[in-house]
């Protein structure tokens, strides 16, 4: 061979390997090839691993750098193609923004892997259940967040599904929202009546209903006819509405105006409620319900709390002047009856009467006579103190004479 044959000769030899420097390693004849999916539902814009593993037909991993593609019908890979390490290639599939059902599969050389579907978004759905909180608003209108809760097959929450709402009364804040981390995709309805929102994930969907109610009724009121005052206990009467359109009342909280509250719970058609104020003045006293969906509605009346009044007090002694002995026209034996009359107020009773005789000498009792012997021969000033079972207080005095 010539020198310049040789060359040429050399020259293709090189150009051959450079050729076969470019061409893929592939899976031998008779391998398969087998797809392990991380997960089989993937959110919008989600991933998933895909895993290919490639086995020639004795059973051993193909060598290692063997190129596996990745195809699918839906989304994308990255990287679209890989090259195997212990008879593994490796990619990321990424679903995108298109709900559907990707058919995802891999190829080799002639070995090709059996597809595998991966739902995405709201082909994942295998249940849409919906709830409004609250699940009623008042006849006057009123706000309700609708939610929408998206699960698969296995009833696990799914995120990314787009969810369509519709309602047949009202209107929504939007008509179509995308699930969270939670499966959870929300919207905001407004109505005046009962409303019938429904959401749908494909070919899955639920709805529920929100009703219109009567806000919770209840009315406050002074009981009684007997003027406020401070010091003294004070009833009011509160009373509910038994409307049948409105939901059972959870609570009332009474506000006294003077900085203090009293929860009452949930209360009867008729309820007493007393309270004293500390000190004269006006007070706007307000009862507000509350029912068992968190609406609410308030009653309130002003009052006028007066200065607290003394019990009217009289006190009559029988003799008036008496004798330490007795004659025909002075009885005698230094003794007295004193009579006390005092008027409770309504409700309350008279608990004691508290005596002064002027001569050192004292007495209680629970009733309004006493007497009282006197010892020495003077003018004394008697005062008897009365008190309520409210509180109220009341005295009086007179003078009484004894002579020898």
């Amino acid at each position: 061979m010539s020198r310049a044959n040789a060359a040429c000769f050399l020259g293709l030899i090189m150009v051959f390997a450079a050729a076969c420097d470019k061409v893929p390693l592939l899976a031998p004849t008779e391998s398969t090839v087998n797809l392990t999916i991380s997960t089989t539902t993937v959110p919008v814009n989600g991933t998933a691993q895909v895993i290919a593993t490639v086995i020639e037909q004795a059973g051993t991993p193909v060598q290692n750098g063997t190129l596996v593609t990745f195809t699918g019908s839906l989304g994308t890979f990255e990287p679209p193609d890989a090259v195997t390490e212990n008879g593994k290639a490796v990619t990321t599939f990424r679903a995108g923004t298109q709900s559907g059902t990707a058919l995802i599969g891999a190829v080799s050389g002639a070995a090709r892997a059996e597809e595998v579907e991966v739902k995405i978004g709201g082909a994942a759905a295998e249940q849409v259940v919906v709830r409004a909180e609250p699940s009623s608003v008042p006849v006057t209108g009123g706000t309700a967040a609708v939610v929408a809760i998206v699960t698969d097959a296995s009833g696990n929450p799914l995120p990314g599904a787009p969810v369509v709402f519709s309602a047949d009364a009202g209107s929504l804040s939007s008509n179509s929202a995308v699930s969270d981390a939670n499966g959870e995709a929300r919207v905001t309805l407004t109505t005046n009546r009962e409303t019938i929102v429904r959401a749908a994930v494909g070919a899955k969907s639920g709805e529920t209903t929100v009703r219109a109610v009567t806000l919770p009724s209840v009315t406050i009121a002074l009981a009684g006819s007997a003027t406020p005052e401070a010091g003294v206990s004070t009833t009011f009467s509160l009373s509910k509405s038994t409307a049948t359109t409105e939901n059972p009342i959870l609570n009332v909280v009474v506000d006294f105006g003077d900085g203090t509250r009293e929860n009452l719970g949930a209360i009867s058609a008729a309820t007493p409620v007393s309270h004293t104020f500390a000190r004269p003045g006006q007070y706007r006293v307000t009862a507000t319900a509350t029912d068992v969906q968190g609406l609410t509605s308030s009653s309130s009346l002003v009052v006028q709390v007066n200065d607290r009044s003394g019990l009217a007090v009289t006190l009559s002694a029988n003799p008036s002047t008496t004798c330490l002995t007795p004659t025909l026209t002075c009885p005698g034996g230094g003794l007295i009856d004193f009579t006390a009359t005092a008027t409770a107020p309504a409700g309350a009773g008279i608990q004691f009467y508290e005596w002064d005789f002027g001569d050192g000498g004292s007495a209680v009792t629970t009733s309004g006579s006493v007497n009282h012997r006197y010892s020495s021969v003077g003018t004394y000033v008697v005062r008897v103190s009365v008190r309520a079972t409210n509180g109220q207080e009341g005295f009086t005095e007179r003078t009484v004479r004894v002579n020898q």
